[in-house]
């Protein structure tokens, strides 16, 4: 980008300025029908540990440090996973890691239903995790460099709802399974069927276009002027080689000669951005991981039977499609931010009341709550991750939040649950984990800012006036 003229950049923020105009069409549809198929294969296969779990713990007779290893494994591999998987999709294209993401976890899934014992189902759950970590994230980059500013939380909120669409499947595939299928080959069908992930490759590879603001960071106007020109000739708008944005086009002249390394990340502004928002994506990790592996296991515990367990597992994880994406929407309409806020506190709420000397209709209003708050938080926290940083660095800092809070929530809290759960019972450690995941919202109650409706290149930079909290304030009080 040194070399870049002035026209150039004129050229390449005239193209941004048309693409944040376009509205929902055909092209944008499918992008975000794949992005979300994606994110459905991959959710039911990190989901699918929840019921090979329930049939576990009695056919292998687990102890709970296995069961805790087991359920940890998977996350672990993600955590590693994401830190070089951010570095090649900033340097190799959010596209190509997709693939290999897909391609690493499928296989390696399928190949893990044929484990003897925990060592070998620990390794195949972890390399798979590795493959997992390279895809979760990218979606979110993809939508929030292709969709308009108006309509970016509601698009990431429709593909991320089918993540709880996705995670109520295997348990309700499970529960259909149970009684038919005796309980050593049923775990194994459901891991064969979460490596069927592998038949999106060449669908992707023909219908899903890279992130037209990575194409242009590699220099590649052309191919994004094509793309530009398609969705405008598909929604009818004329081709208008003059518009532009002063804002966004002052940010590309003065970011131009500005290096950026994993250093930048740990430096003004960008430090206080990190530690705010990847605490505000901490909050529902901390009962997201919890709820989604040991859910069937602690409905079980609270007297119902494997089968019942698992049913209404799935009526929870089904509710949560209709959350996700009332919340994405609502984030775009009002604010992101506060949506971030309020969700948890509903969620730490539900989550407290949780196995508390409640009638029933209590327990069930409280685990309505728990899993729908907590699951129609994420395309808010992860969308605002992804504004907090430039495109040069957005890769890399949002597969580093994913790795610090997944590492948190997934993997030690998920192993420690377990044997916690043991020791001072299931009410007690619920209440524990809401009073934590409230603790980790006051960051972004006290200094986040307002990013729903504006561009990623306003919110994103380092420089001037639009990286000022203050700044964005106001824009939150006038409506945004």
């Amino acid at each position: 980008m040194s070399s870049t003229t002035s026209t150039d950049l004129f050229a390449q923020e005239n193209l941004l300025a048309r693409l944040d105009r376009m509205p929902i069409n055909g092209i944008i549809l499918l992008i975000v029908a794949l992005l979300g198929l994606v994110w459905i294969l991959e959710a039911f296969d990190i989901g699918i540990i929840a019921p090979v779990l329930l049939l576990l713990r009695s056919t292998w007779h687990l102890q709970p440090h296995d069961v805790g290893l087991i359920g940890s494994s998977g996350t672990l591999g993600i955590v590693i996973g994401l830190l070089p998987a951010g570095r090649l999709a900033d340097r190799y294209g959010r596209k190509t890691t997709l693939m290999g993401g897909i391609v690493v976890f499928s296989v390696f899934t399928f190949l893990s239903a044929f484990s003897r014992d925990v060592s070998e189902l620990l390794i195949c759950r972890f390399i798979a995790g590795l493959g997992q970590g390279a895809v979760f994230p990218v979606p979110y980059l993809l939508l929030s460099e292709f969709v308009n500013k108006h309509w970016r939380g509601t698009a990431v909120g429709l593909a991320n709802s089918l993540l709880g669409f996705a995670y109520g499947l295997n348990t309700l595939a499970a529960a259909l399974i149970i009684g038919h299928v005796p309980a050593d080959q049923a775990w194994r069908m459901l891991l064969m069927i979460g490596g069927a992930a592998i038949v999106m490759i060449p669908v992707i590879m023909i219908y899903l276009p890279e992130s037209p603001r990575f194409l242009l960071r590699m220099g590649k106007m052309d191919k994004v002027r094509a793309l530009v020109e398609r969705l405008e000739r598909r929604s009818g708008i004329p081709h208008d080689d003059k518009l532009s944005d002063p804002r966004a086009l002052q940010v590309l002249q003065m970011a131009r000669a500005r290096p950026a390394s994993f250093r930048t990340l740990f430096e003004p502004p960008y430090l206080g951005r990190v530690v705010v928002s990847y605490l505000a994506l901490l909050s529902p990790f901390i009962l997201f991981y919890v709820i989604t592996i040991y859910g069937p296991s602690i409905l079980h515990r609270m007297g119902a039977s494997k089968s019942d367990a698992l049913y209404y597992t799935s009526g929870l994880l089904f509710l949560t499609v209709v959350t996700t994406a009332i919340a994405g929407s609502l984030g775009d309409r009002f604010s992101r931010r506060m949506g971030i806020i309020v969700l948890m506190i509903g969620t730490a709420v539900g989550a407290s009341a949780l196995e508390q000397p409640i009638s029933r209709i209590g327990v069930i209003l409280a685990a309505a709550a728990t899993w729908g708050f907590v699951y129609a938080v994420f395309p808010l926290a992860k969308l605002y991750m992804a504004e907090q940083f430039p495109t040069r660095l957005r890769g890399t800092g949002v597969m580093l939040g994913e790795c610090v809070t997944r590492f948190l929530g997934g993997v030690v809290l998920v192993y420690l649950f377990p044997v916690l759960s043991a020791r001072m019972g299931q009410a007690s450690l619920f209440t524990l984990l809401a009073v934590l995941s409230l603790i980790c919202i006051l960051p972004i109650w006290l200094f986040g800012t307002q990013t729903s409706g504006r561009s990623v290149e306003e919110t994103g930079t380092d420089l001037g006036a639009y990286a000022q909290p203050g700044a964005a304030r106001v824009s939150e009080t006038a409506g945004g």
